[in-house]
């Protein structure tokens, strides 16, 4: 396994293109130690929170700012910016936080539950296809609930995949299994970076331990933004929040609200996945 600060190798590199995920230590131990505790304090202070929460921690009053910092982390952005291109800007970034004993099974799915049925490409999922987007899991504990179909983002739906997910090219029923899933086990500190257009999903059945996960996008200026930039809800940011942040923290999201700026067509990919995540999650 690799380090963070060593530059991709070419070997990384083709992984990620072919097989559609890369997995890196990124996080120090020390940092680490230092996320966790915030979380569960901001656990402690969502009594409503129960024993699932997935908190949209960039966003006022659902904000954890000792967090905050990982999304100006040298280390993640200049993975990002090797698999996307310079100029990274932050667009995801939800903690998931789930305590032992909470059934988690997700269908397996490709991140396509936002779009309209007319707007999915099928040239989305061809090897030519520059998707300038990646979503990186960072697990602040072990975690074992990512599972993926290597290579499954350069392709159409195969014949098992057609069978389980039947009219909806989005997302199979809970419990269908695939033969080539694999199954990823994530320790504290690392990340893995996927593309979110292969077949994936989150699946622990019962969680054996407590599950702490950070989830970020990231996007390239090189490049023109695909449907999945847009998940931050910009609008919130305001002068007065954001004079509260810290430095790097503040200049990213300006960076973002650049960005939104210069592709006004976002804002309908954002209203795409506000209406999902409304309708499909619970988010504190």
């Amino acid at each position: 396994m690799t380090h963070l600060h060593t530059p991709l190798s070419t070997t990384e590199l083709t992984q990620f293109r072919d097989l559609g995920y890369l997995v890196r230590d990124v996080i120090d131990a020390d940092t680490v130690a230092r996320y966790i505790e915030a979380v569960e304090a901001a656990h402690r202070a969502r009594p409503n929170a129960g024993r699932m929460m997935n908190l949209q921690f960039l966003q006022p009053g659902r904000d954890v700012r000792a967090i905050q910092d990982v999304i100006c982390h040298d280390g993640l952005r200049a993975i990002a910016a090797g698999l996307l291109g310079e100029r990274i800007v932050i667009d995801g970034a939800s903690l998931f936080y789930a305590e032992a004993g909470v059934d988690y099974r997700q269908g397996w799915h490709r991140d396509l539950m936002q779009v309209p049925d007319d707007r999915i490409d099928p040239a989305w999922f061809t090897p030519d296809y520059h998707y300038n987007y990646v979503q990186v899991n960072v697990p602040l504990t072990v975690d074992p609930c990512l599972w993926i179909v290597p290579g499954s983002h350069r392709r159409p739906l195969n014949a098992q995949e057609r069978s389980i997910f039947g009219n909806d090219p989005r997302i199979a029923p809970v419990g269908a299994e695939l033969d080539e899933g694999m199954q990823l086990v994530l320790q504290p500190g690392q990340a893995v970076f996927y593309n979110n257009y292969a077949v994936h999903r989150g699946f622990g059945g019962v969680l054996q331990d407590k599950r702490i996960t950070i989830h970020l996008g990231f996007h390239s200026r090189e490049h023109a933004p695909t449907c999945h930039f847009g998940v931050l809800d910009h609008r919130e940011y305001t002068d007065e929040y954001l004079a509260h942040l810290s430095p790097s923290v503040r200049a990213a999201l300006r960076e973002h609200i650049d960005e939104r700026a210069r592709y006004p067509e976002v804002d309908e990919y954002h209203a795409w996945h506000q209406q999902f995540i409304t309708r499909e999650f619970v988010t504190q």
